[in-house]
């Protein structure tokens, strides 16, 4: 079953809003990507998914233009902007506390990846909970269209890819007391 159908059978949507979808999620990791890897890798991501722009194209049409940016985000939006506040600080410091805010602003940056996850699906009237379910069915699809290398790229600057999925079905802390579900896992529990 290609990507599509799978994200039509697993969250229950039709067509159409599974591409809507798609093309918002690919938006979102293609704009990370271009952000902290390059725009050649974010142009060699395009090239290996030609149907992304169509995608994204009906990702515009099926959303509200009156969705404000923060009315999504909620709670885990305002961990986000945290997050890049406390990696911004302990960047400038310099000093021995800046490891740990640096640690602290990456773990935030996650939540802020995974408040985007939640605010692309209630754009599209689902459920928070169903990013659990996105994530895995999204990494496999950049497994099989991308080259490893990109992809190893991703996951380096998205974790959160990984991670949101990795939570061994229904326990519920995501996995993140087993180890490999981090902060991810963690959100994951907390969202499903």
């Amino acid at each position: 079953m290609d990507f599509i159908g799978q994200l039509s059978q697993q969250l229950g949507v039709d067509s159409n809003q599974a591409q809507g979808l798609a093309g918002s999620l690919l938006k979102l990791v293609q704009g990370t990507v271009k952000e902290k890897m390059g725009p050649e890798a974010a142009d060699q991501m395009g090239q290996a998914i030609p149907e992304m722009q169509g995608w994204q194209q009906q990702a515009e049409a099926q959303t509200q233009p009156a969705s404000q940016p923060e009315s999504g985000g909620g709670l885990m939006g305002a961990l986000g902007g945290l997050g890049g506040l406390l990696g911004g600080q302990g960047q400038a410091s310099g000093g021995g506390g800046g490891g740990l805010m640096g640690a602290l602003g990456g773990a935030m940056g996650q939540a802020g990846e995974v408040a985007g996850v939640v605010a692309l699906l209630q754009r599209f009237n689902l459920d928070a909970g169903k990013a659990s379910l996105v994530a895995p069915l999204l990494l496999n699809f950049l497994k099989s269209r991308l080259d490893p290398k990109l992809v190893g790229g991703i996951l380096a600057v998205m974790p959160m890819l990984a991670n949101l999925g990795s939570g061994g079905g229904n326990t519920p802390g995501g996995g993140g007391a087993q180890g490999g579900g981090g902060l991810g896992g963690l959100l994951g529990g907390l969202i499903r």
